[in-house]
């Protein structure tokens, strides 16, 4: 099932496509991006695994309110590809491989698109998500390095619980927010 697609003052959330494969290729191919994604953190080595990306991202899509959206910045102009990446609202995996009851958001962007509050925005569109839909709490997990995310979640209004590694198998600063 598709996410909804969801609208904020200056961005589309939207389901990712099949004809997005180019700008998953070159968002996700960039090593300031993958290197933040993942245990261990790999990179889309070509358009055959951008597309299996896509279709793996869509079947986590599970309801229209929960799931991966590619983000379009129609009310910012020059930032390129188009999406320029994506924000997701799914169940933390824990570190033995197991679906949790916890949601996390997150974000990924081309490095094109850092630098104008897109990340933050996203997040609050998905947070409101979260919070009609009768959620009680949020996370986000970030590898200690992580600043430019780090500085997202505290932008948030995030609480840092520390360092765990209790998700993904591998330690990530953890963080949650009250709904």
């Amino acid at each position: 099932m598709p996410v909804t697609p969801l609208r904020t003052e200056r961005l589309l959330l939207r389901a990712w496509e099949d004809s997005d494969a180019d700008a998953v290729l070159d968002i996700y191919s960039r090593e300031d991006v993958y290197r933040w994604l993942g245990n261990p953190p790999t990179p889309c080595p070509d358009l055959d695994a951008a597309r299996a990306r896509i279709a793996r991202w869509n079947a986590l899509s599970t309801s229209a309110r929960e799931g991966l959206w590619a983000v379009e910045t129609p009310g910012i102009s020059g930032i390129s590809p188009q999406p320029c990446g994506t924000a997701l609202l799914v169940p933390l995996t824990t570190s033995s491989g197991e679906k949790s009851d916890t949601r996390e958001i997150g974000w990924h962007f081309h490095p094109d698109a850092w630098g104008f509050g897109i990340a933050t925005e996203s997040a609050r569109a998905l947070i409101g998500q979260a919070r009609a839909n009768g959620l009680g709490e949020v996370h986000a997990v970030v590898y200690p390095d992580n600043v430019r995310s780090l500085a997202v979640c505290d932008r948030l209004g995030m609480t840092r619980l520390g360092v765990t590694d209790q998700w993904y198998g591998v330690e990530l600063v953890d963080h949650v927010l009250a709904l």
